[in-house]
């Protein structure tokens, strides 16, 4: 009888508890500054939502709800371990406001609108079969005739709604940029066969990189001199998430030998919807004393505006008729004000590195440092046909990331 009692408490104690946990649950984003926030990302941890729904969320994905309404969401496996640890969401927030949204454990997600994308492509039969690919190895050498051969893009390539970038998968190393002019995904079909130098449907190849670092690449101040990031090195791509809010993956390059120190460095790139760039994350394991820089081509322009006024970051751009057809570009970098250690020229001649406006950046070991590079082309959007409404929108972009919204379980 003793036994039987016990059984019937426990079976009332479990579904006491599960009557306890609620179906949902409500979150506040609370908006600090006097500007409208739209499209704005809110990141939470998996954790975090478990302790709000008093349970695990195995098998369950979060649906979010602004009254009847679907807001579109993803949930990402970023440690590879199968189980996904960020839900991320967009929202659009009056200034100065509080906006309520609602969270609910669905099995499965509506299928949203693709904003943004990853492109890695091995070439099977040149121009007629690819084999998209979730790792990949460095080309040794600096000759694009043979990475054409090898791959789509040359490596991989990363887009939103607004801008698409690549990597050069060989030991350039360079960023290069996209222009678009769709808010459609292009990175699939261009690049076979195509010349996409010249204006597309969907935009064109704008930057001409050379032997710059191009559009936020990274290198080593080593002795005065630029080590371009990861070369000579074993260097690797792996992609982490692919979905239509945010993408993200890492390039890696392992016994990095710069001067008489051996590093690792591991540099994961994101990219949302709604933006003109995206993000670098830059962890630089080893004990050498070598400086951190990122970088934007100087090929086409001759002025760098550094911009200082924001609290927490410092705005470095150009802006030129720097484009490949001469059109206005504006590139930028945002930097924490906390690792800023100044900006310095590349020589124009007569280094592996030339052509280069950087910034020098504290990347302690093993610390990881992040920073945005932006790319706003004047025919994506009117703003950026003028320098004063390119960099208002660097200023305000800066001053989101300064104060980015609350977001608080209920």
């Amino acid at each position: 009888l003793k036994k039987e009692i016990m059984k019937y408490l426990s079976i009332v104690l479990i579904v006491f508890l599960g009557a306890c946990q609620p179906k949902e649950r409500t979150i506040e984003v609370v908006n600090t500054l006097p500007v409208n926030r739209t499209d704005e990302p809110v990141i939470l941890q998996r954790k975090s939502i478990e302790r709000g729904f008093h349970s695990s969320l195995k098998g369950k994905q979060i649906l979010v709800l602004q009254g009847t309404d679907t807001v579109p969401s993803q949930c990402d496996d970023i440690d590879g371990d199968g189980i996904w640890d960020e839900c991320v969401f967009f929202v659009n927030i009056p200034q100065s406001a509080t906006v309520e949204y609602r969270l609910m454990p669905v099995r499965e997600l509506p299928r949203f609108r693709q904003r943004t994308n990853v492109r890695m492509a091995r070439i099977i039969e040149m121009f007629k079969k690819y084999e998209e690919l979730n790792e990949a190895e460095r080309i040794k050498g600096t000759d694009t005739k043979v990475t054409s051969t090898v791959y789509q893009l040359e490596g991989p390539g990363w887009e939103n709604d607004r801008v698409a970038f690549r990597n050069y998968l060989d030991e350039r190393n360079g960023m290069d940029i996209f222009g678009k002019v769709v808010d459609t995904m292009a990175l699939d079909f261009i690049g076979r066969g195509d010349d996409y130098h010249s204006m597309g449907p969907w935009g064109m190849d704008i930057l001409k990189v050379g032997n710059s670092l191009g559009a936020g690449g990274i290198a080593l101040l080593h002795a005065d001199t630029l080590v371009r990031g990861g070369i000579p090195s074993r260097g690797k791509y792996r992609l982490i998430t692919k979905g239509p809010l945010r993408s993200r993956f890492v390039l890696s390059y392992e016994n990095w030998k710069v001067g008489n120190v051996i590093y690792d460095l591991y540099h994961t790139v994101t990219i949302l919807g709604g933006t003109y760039g995206y993000e670098s994350t830059i962890q630089l394991k080893g004990s050498g004393k070598d400086t951190l820089v990122a970088g934007i081509v100087k090929l086409h322009s001759d002025t760098l505006y550094v911009l200082q006024d924001n609290p927490k970051f410092v705005v470095l751009a150009t802006y030129d008729k720097q484009a490949f057809n001469g059109e206005y570009l504006g590139l930028g970098l945002i930097v924490p004000r906390e690792v800023y250690l100044g900006w310095d020229t590349a020589p124009e001649e007569g280094h592996d590195v030339v052509s280069t406006y950087y910034a020098r950046l504290l990347a302690e070991n093993s610390r990881p440092v992040s920073f945005r590079f932006y790319a706003c082309w004047e025919l994506s959007d009117k703003r950026f046909a003028s320098r004063e409404t390119f960099l208002d929108y660097l200023k305000e972009e800066a001053g989101k990331m300064a104060f980015p919204l609350q977001a608080e379980l209920k």
